[in-house]
């Protein structure tokens, strides 16, 4: 390789610490998802009851709504670095603990019902802390290709983790997979800790005194959203808004394909392998969309392009048609995902930026739930999967064209490239 070529890649390159951090996100991505499809399996398996195992999910959201808020505030009290270290530890430790009881013999469902929430217990502990070590260990310059990288990796983990899970399950057992399961969150610890540039509190860091008091500090955020960064208010509600629509098609997408369009397992793969090659056309755009556009009105256009494709899936009916559309509509999710998080990271202060990720985090993803139920209830009732894809279709794409009226609408966190 010439010396040319070899400085070429090094310019690239957005530094070991940032690697490092990348690999212990895939790794502890990919236990997330191991333990996400064994659980609900084992329970299935235990009891036969469809409520039984839709009750693992359920407990697998639950601390979402419940410790989002204070794991933004331990992002701000604390070094990054070392939450995510214990995080990964204590899931370690958590599903440790379960792949002994599994492997001895035990049937007991109130235990997996525990271990599926308390090893959800970490991951909203953990999340605002890696999001905030991101603009610790990149340039700002840097921060559009740095998260569109972590949106790839989350992306690509949430269509191969299920798949490793599968594998895994049919090869070792509901035991050997647990196992593997904290083998991968041990990896992550042991990249978290070999991270050299060590992030420090971020009251430390020139900033004013974190206050010690948990509603305090929690009302600052709010405050901060509300009255002094309206573009993160605006995004977060549209956010809302426009999972309400996209779930309302997610969560039934396995069904539509099936009954609907009579797919076979195998080409509904297909199509969801297709969001995986989405999310990296999507990635590899992200730092050019960000030197030309303001991250608001990124998210503002892909919410309205997004919404328009929704309703184009309905006159779909081969594979590779819908492949392709679904595709793109990913890609555009993850340009959204990738701009509303250089936003907060260059908006928000840093003594702050926990907080502010997880109350935005919690309010974009309150709907959610909503959505998936109000989706199997609207198809149960109306029969009618087309008519609920136009409805979702056009949320998201009204959502999107309000937005232009909101805060979200303007300049703010774009960097001017000549400013480099």
């Amino acid at each position: 390789m010439s010396t040319d070529v070899r400085a070429a890649l090094a310019k690239r390159r957005l530094g070991a610490p940032y690697e490092l951090l990348l690999f212990a996100f895939v790794v502890s991505g990919l236990g997330n998802w191991i333990y996400r499809l064994a659980l609900p399996l084992m329970v299935f398996e235990l009891t036969g009851s469809a409520l039984n195992t839709a009750v693992v999910y359920a407990l697998e959201y639950a601390p979402l709504l419940l410790l989002s808020l204070p794991g933004g505030v331990i992002a701000d009290r604390f070094e990054r670095r070392r939450i995510l270290v214990v995080g990964d530890l204590a899931a370690t430790v958590l599903a440790g603990i379960l792949a002994l009881i599994v492997t001895s013999g035990s049937s007991s469902v109130l235990l997996v019902y525990l271990a599926a929430f308390l090893l959800a217990c970490v991951e909203p502990l953990y999340y605002p802390a890696f999001q905030g070590m991101v603009p610790d260990l990149v340039r700002d310059k840097d921060l559009e290709r740095a998260n569109a990288w972590m949106q790839m990796g989350d992306n690509v983990m949430s269509l191969a983790g299920p798949a490793v899970a599968g594998v895994l399950i049919a090869a070792v057992g509901y035991e050997g997979a647990i196992w593997a399961d904290a083998g991968t969150f041990a990896v992550s610890a042991l990249a978290m800790v070999a991270i050299r540039a060590r992030s420090k509190p971020p009251a430390a860091q020139g900033a004013q005194p974190v206050r010690r008091d948990l509603r305090a500090e929690v009302k600052d955020s709010l405050v901060h959203i509300v009255r002094d960064n309206r573009p993160l208010l605006s995004g977060a509600v549209l956010f809302a808004l426009a999972n309400l629509g996209t779930w309302l098609v997610q969560a039934n997408l396995v069904y539509y394909l099936s009954d609907y369009q009579a797919m076979s397992p195998s080409l509904i793969g297909v199509v969801f392998a297709a969001q995986g090659a989405g999310a990296v056309l999507g990635a590899a755009v992200c730092p050019w969309l960000g030197r030309r556009f303001a991250p608001g009105r990124v998210v503002i256009a892909g919410t309205v392009l997004a919404g328009a494709g929704i309703v184009l899936l309905i006159p779909l009916r081969d594979v590779v048609s819908i492949s392709v559309l679904w595709a793109l509509i990913y890609g555009i999710g993850t340009v959204n995902m990738v701009s509303w998080f250089v936003l907060r990271q260059r908006t928000v202060p840093a003594q702050m930026l926990g907080r502010v990720v997880a109350t935005t985090r919690m309010i974009a993803f309150m709907s959610i739930p909503v959505a998936s139920v109000l989706g199997g209830v609207l198809e149960q009732q109306w029969h009618n999967m087309y008519l609920i894809i136009a409805i979702a279709g056009l949320l998201r794409l009204l959502v999107g064209l309000g937005a232009l009226l909101s805060p979200l609408n303007s300049a703010a966190g774009w960097r001017d490239p000549a400013d480099s």
